[in-house]
């Protein structure tokens, strides 16, 4: 069961007014939930993929897939309530038509162990875009927003330690070189950046540019993004000692600003 209740929230103390003529906002918060809300399509190809495995398949089934799924109804009904004459529900149906096409087992790393590191970069962009979230929503004080995207950084923190633990367990025995743990972790950012993010904002809006909404996001992530909470968490799995580590870090830190991440 998730650790916390988006139904409980009461989206009518929203100050609307302070956060309605947004627009980066209602893109940011809007692609969030189309994401998250298609964690259906992920957790069957994940179940597939680790068929055998009970403890991750059982984990996937009663509490990651619940816990992203109230990620998107939780953001889901605060795009309603702050911009309540977007179609989010028509919107959301001609993503999930295209997207869900190209979200298919095929799409997965080859081995277990490679795609449990791929889940891992993927929980270090969610946790970490929540968290620059939380920073632009308390700035613009906002509290609402702010808490539900603190509610869902930890859970993304909590899922990443999961896929840590599956992540060792299988690279046991293939034991992957630190090029073959860096080259996945670059491809998945890059695949994460193009592909569900630009699907679901061409959706959003059909008539905008999809350069000019990166260039806003680059941007804003200058500003609120938690560099250094990603580069460690990306890190991780290399097992590298203190000194290589900080050595590697600022070139990281400017693969990440590249990406736009």
């Amino acid at each position: 069961m998730p650790s916390w209740d988006y139904k409980k929230i009461d989206y009518s103390t929203i100050d609307c007014e302070k956060v309605s003529e947004n627009e980066v906002l209602f893109q940011l918060i809007t692609i969030a939930s189309f994401i998250e809300i298609t964690s259906d399509l992920y957790e069957k190809n994940l179940v597939e993929f680790y068929d055998g495995d009970t403890d991750i398949v059982n984990w996937l089934a009663s509490t990651w897939e619940p816990e992203e799924i109230q990620h998107g109804k939780s953001l889901k009904k605060y795009v309603q309530t702050v911009w309540p004459n977007f179609d989010w529900e028509e919107a959301y149906r001609k993503f999930r038509d295209e997207y869900g096409a190209l979200c298919t087992i095929d799409e997965f790393q080859p081995t277990r162990a490679k795609e449990m590191l791929a889940r891992m970069v993927v929980e270090t962009g969610t946790s970490t875009f929540y968290k620059a979230l939380n920073r632009y929503a308390t700035e613009l004080d906002e509290p609402i927003l702010a808490g539900i995207a603190t509610n869902i950084s930890k859970d993304e923190v909590y899922h990443y330690e999961i896929f840590e633990e599956g992540f060792k367990k299988y690279n046991e025995d293939e034991r992957l070189s630190r090029g073959d743990i860096t080259k996945i972790i670059y491809a998945r950012l890059k695949e994460a950046n193009d592909e569900d993010v630009s699907i679901a904002f061409k959706h959003i809006n059909p008539n905008a540019s999809f350069d000019a909404f990166k260039k806003e996001i680059k941007h804003f992530a200058k500003i609120y993004y938690p560099y250094n909470m990603s580069v460690k968490m990306l890190m991780k799995p290399l097992r590298l000692n203190k000194y290589v580590e900080n050595a590697t870090a600022s070139t990281i830190e400017k693969a990440l600003k590249v990406l736009g991440i």
